[in-house]
Order: C-alpha cells, then structure tokens, then sequence
C-alpha cells in the first residue's frame, strides 16, 4: 500500500523540441514535484542541413527557406529549427552533396546528431535536479531509434525505466513499456498485440500489488477517448467526410486488456498527440496529456497520489 503522498508531473512526444525538453525539467521546481516522468518518442523526426556558402547559411525544408548571415543569425535559426524539433547540422556545399547522395552518410549522421543530443538532454537534467530528491525517468518510445539507449548508461539521475519494474517515490511501482502496436510508418519500436500482452502482463504480475502500481506504457488502451486518431488513406493523409477528419481508435488492444485484468492505480500514456483526455477502465484512470512540441508548448499531466488513491490531477498547458 501506498502511504505518503507522491506530486507526479508526466509529459510525451516533445520529438526533439529543445524548448519542450527544457519546460519538462524545469517542471520540477515549478510544480514542487518528487517525479517527473517522460513517456516516449523523445527524439526528433527531421534533420535539416543548414549550407554555408561565402559566410551566409541557407536552409530548406517543406516549403519553407531560411538565411542567415554571420554566427548570431545562426545561431538564432539553429535555436528556433531546434525548438521546433528539427535536428541541424551546419555543412559546406561539398560536404552537402557528399551526404545527399549517400543514404548511410545521411543515416549515420542523422544517428550522431540524434544521440549528442539525447546525452546533452541527460547532462542538463543531472545539472538541473543537482541536490535534489527529484526522481527523473525518461523511456524511449516507438519512433526513437535504438541507438539512443547508450546515452543513458553512465548516467546517475536519470534512468530509462523501459521494460522494467522500478520503485518510485512513494512507495509506488513503476511499470514501463515503450513499443507501440504496428503503425503506418513502421517505426523502430513496434511489436505485435500478443508480443505486448505477454511482455506487459509478465511485468504487471512481477509488480504485484496493483494498488501501487503506475503504468508508464507509451501507447494508450484501445477503443477509449486517449487512442482517437485521424483515418489514413494509402497515400497517409486524413481522410474527411462531410467536411470533418474522420477519427478512429488505434491503441493497443494488449494495453487495454492488461489493463482491465490487472487494475493498475492509474497508467500514462502518450503517442496520440490529438487525444488529450482521460478514460477509465474498470477503477482505473489512463491519461494522456496530448502533445503540440512543433509549436514549443509542453502538454503535460500533474498527478497527485496518496494511500493507493489518485487524489488529484491536472492537466498543464504551457
């Protein structure tokens, strides 16, 4: 049983935003939390070039082109793509067409960009909760490539809870689990439902006591208000009818059955970034705060629990 009273803040998605990641630390002093939790998909989806040619810098992508000239403007155009959560990498017009045209320079590149940056992430939040008590968990999830898992090897404040049974503060049970059900895009962590089903239950079960378990499961439970999507076509833009983005439920199916056989206190979710809310299955709350990284605004979830009871939550904006 849970006996003292434990102040949550959980957040998902930030896909590399600089700003994001920086409010998800400094959540802890805000809010006076004892953990703070990262559910998955941490890292960033694009990595854009910037070229230098005679001291100026250009840039290009989706439609959009930036300049800067001199080190200040760069600067500036490298904090704002990076809050954005798109990775840079500054390259001559030779080293440019050098990468381009070759698919394992732009991948092994976009793997070293990826992980300098994760293990900065990790130096900041070690500098950051420095002298505190603050726990810090940060999970990897279906679109973060497996390369980032050595960042958090050496690191003493922050952990990578996935796949494991981890005591918290407060006596609670963290159980994490980062894989999604397939998706459209073939991302790097996705597992079939019956491969989640017997990871996830086997982990519930070596957590015990559901009255103090927390779930940490990056992908949320099939068929409720937290796994609502738009419907793809074959080309994967939305479809509409009648004028409106047609929504369907694309959780895990494997989630949600865990979920109602074992009643965990409450579970966390992410990875459907439109599907802010709560659902309750059985006596158990499942959140997901939802996310909007692109714009630089934190979606996150304050929870507070005591004595095997969520007694409050909100969620945060900002």
């Amino acid at each position: 049983m849970v006996r003292t009273r434990v102040r949550i803040f959980y957040a998902s998605d930030i896909h590399g935003s600089e700003v994001c990641f920086r409010k998800f630390i400094n959540a802890a002093k805000v809010y006076k939390v004892d953990v703070l939790i990262l559910g998955g998909d941490i890292t960033g989806k694009v990595l854009v070039p910037i070229i230098e040619k005679g001291g100026k810098y250009f840039a290009e992508f989706g439609g959009k082109r930036w300049e800067a000239a001199g080190q200040a403007e760069l600067d500036a155009l490298i904090r704002s793509l990076r809050d954005s959560g798109f990775y840079t990498a500054v390259l001559t017009e030779e080293e440019f067409l050098k990468v381009r045209d070759n698919p394992q320079l732009v991948d092994n590149l976009f793997n070293e960009i990826m992980v300098k940056t994760v293990s900065s992430w990790i130096e900041l939040a070690e500098r950051r909760l420095e002298g505190s008590n603050v726990e810090c968990y940060l999970m990897p999830g279906n679109d973060d490539r497996p390369a980032i898992d050595e960042a958090f090897k050496n690191s003493t404040k922050v952990v990578n809870p996935d796949s494991k049974v981890l005591e918290i503060g407060g006596g609670l049970k963290l159980v994490s689990l980062g894989v999604s059900n397939p998706t459209p895009w073939r991302t790097s962590r996705e597992c079939p439902e019956e491969v989640i089903y017997e990871r996830l239950s086997r982990l519930a079960a070596a957590a015990e006591d559901p009255d103090a378990v927390l779930l940490n499961v990056h992908v949320p439970p099939h068929g409720t208000p937290i796994d609502l999507a738009p419907l793809l076509d074959h080309t994967l833009r939305p479809v509409t009818r009648g004028g409106q983005v047609e929504m369907v439920h694309v959780g895990s199916t494997a989630v949600r059955r865990v979920v109602e056989e074992f009643q965990p206190l409450a579970s966390l979710h992410g990875h459907i970034h439109e599907a802010r809310g709560i659902a309750k299955i059985g006596r158990s709350k499942c959140f997901n705060p939802g996310s909007d990284y692109s714009s630089g605004a934190l979606r996150g979830l304050l929870l507070e629990v005591e004595r095997g009871k969520v007694r409050n939550y909100v969620f945060t904006y900002g």
